[in-house]
């Protein structure tokens, strides 16, 4: 399977950015490339925030299905569909939040178990903050194949997350 290309990542906040660095330098399991914080789902896209992106460049939309604005997001999609230098758009849906997505594909309940947090309120700032988080996800058995495979419901419902497209399933081909 290649997943050989340019691949720009747009995600919601520092959260989401932390978790694309591990997923992607430290464990590997999805295709590297460019991020850049930005809410597709309560900001409109324009030609000047793409101004830096390469001609071929996969877009991939990283986005909570629990806020938001589903009209803002399918906007989005189009004009970047319609961008000549944008070669594909993927979205990942976060079924609700990147918390539910964790405690899926960890052997956890709370959220606060992963990184050994005081609550669930401090699990943003502590994982952030954590250099180490790659081996709090190993030692939790976090598995890429049950991280972000649900489909949205809802407002949502009708965008298809398409997160296979970015994993590196080790092993296959």
């Amino acid at each position: 399977m290649g997943k050989a290309g340019i691949y720009h990542y747009f995600v919601e906040g520092e959260d989401e950015e932390k978790i694309i660095k591990v997923l992607k330098t430290d464990l590997q399991v999805i295709v590297p490339g460019k991020i850049q914080k930005f809410n597709v789902t309560m900001q409109k896209m324009t030609k000047l925030r793409l101004m830096s992106l390469k001609m071929g460049t996969v877009v991939i939309l990283v986005f909570d299905t629990d806020a938001g604005n589903a009209e803002i997001l399918k906007r989005n999609i189009d004009f970047l569909k319609g961008e000549p230098v944008v070669k594909d758009v993927i979205c990942v849906t976060q079924v609700e939040n990147l918390e539910d997505e964790l405690k899926r594909s960890c052997n956890i309940r709370q959220i606060r178990e992963l990184t050994g947090s005081k609550s669930n309120s401090d699990f943003k700032s502590d994982m952030i903050k954590d250099s180490t988080f790659h081996k709090k996800l190993l030692k939790h058995k976090f598995e890429i194949q049950k991280f972000w495979n649900q489909s949205a419901k809802g407002v949502y419902a009708e965008i298809r997350n398409d997160a296979e497209k970015i994993k590196i399933l080790k092993g296959k081909s």
